[in-house]
């Protein structure tokens, strides 16, 4: 069956329809933002391909196949588990499983999740089975980033976009989800990704983002309050979005050049990972500061040609 995501509904029911029809490409791979629910999909995909009685809208959930895929010990599955990199060791067993014959008679389905953590190695050991899966084999790719995979390994899938969602649809769905109201700014700062919004909004960080967007806005505005906003930021796991939400809007309204804003917040994101200790506050200090004195001055500048 498809999922309850209204936005991932129509992608689904083609997907399905090619499996069903034994026209699905041997390598999908499924492209989006973070929280756009991706694993989602390539989930009820796979299950769809190894279910012994499929449905065009999906897996019949009744038949074997479908049980052992519902309590996660289908033999015939293999999901890698990513942490810091996928290694060349478990692209290998997917090559194990590829040449064996399925357990359950039908189909071998392998979900690669974020596929850019694939290393050099991996990957070109990976196209291998790329180019021979073997019948009735698929692999099931997934990734935020598809510029970071190699073109090679591009070129060998057949890529289904999954895009921002920002449609009113979508805000009843995330409305629909929560007790409390979903404030205004939410999934546009989380880049149209439905998932990521709900997740802050159920946390309850989504307050804390409001209050500290309308710090930093309140200190873009006037200089004051860097020590305390400081401090706040500093422990934003989120900082990066917050930021470039921030001056989106802030450069929109004082009509401010956008190159060059972006392009040095841009740069402190870039490296802002790299920066540690005493020097991480110093950066973000100095990026604040600078942000504030170039307001002012551009408003002291807009008063004097007046």
């Amino acid at each position: 069956m498809t999922t309850s995501l209204p936005w991932l509904q129509h992608t689904e029911l083609r997907l399905f329809s090619l499996a069903c029809a034994q026209q699905l490409h041997h390598a999908i791979l499924l492209t989006g933002p973070v929280g756009i629910g991706k694993h989602i999909l390539a989930r009820q995909l796979a299950h769809q391909l190894l279910c012994h009685n499929p449905l065009p809208d999906g897996a019949c959930g009744r038949c074997k196949s479908c049980t052992l895929g519902a309590a996660g010990h289908h033999p015939d599955l293999l999901t890698l588990q990513v942490g810091s990199s996928i290694s060349v060791d478990q692209i290998r067993e997917i090559s194990h499983l590829m040449q064996n014959a399925p357990q359950q008679g039908g189909a071998r389905v392998v979900v690669i999740p974020q596929a850019e953590k694939m290393t050099e190695s991996a990957a070109n050991a990976l196209l291998k089975t790329l180019e021979e899966p073997g019948p009735h084999s698929y692999l099931l790719l997934y990734t935020a980033y598809a510029q970071q995979l190699m073109p090679t390994i591009l070129s060998r899938c057949q890529r289904w976009d999954l895009p921002a969602q920002y449609d009113e649809l979508t805000r009843q769905w995330l409305a629909q989800q929560s007790p409390d109201p979903l404030p205004d700014f939410l999934l546009e700062f989380c880049g149209g990704a439905p998932l990521k919004a709900l997740e802050l909004q159920s946390s309850g960080e989504a307050l804390l983002l409001a209050a500290q967007l309308k710090a930093l806005q309140a200190f873009l505005q006037s200089g004051e309050g860097l020590a305390p906003l400081q401090k706040q930021l500093e422990a934003q796991t989120e900082l990066a979005a917050l930021l470039y939400y921030t001056l989106r809007h802030w450069v929109g309204s004082q009509q401010l050049p956008p190159v060059e804003v972006f392009s040095r917040v841009a740069r402190w994101c870039r490296d802002e990972q790299l920066i540690l200790g005493q020097n991480k506050s110093l950066a973000l200090t100095t990026l604040l500061l600078d942000r504030s004195e170039e307001h002012t001055s551009e408003l002291q500048s807009r008063i004097t040609i007046s």
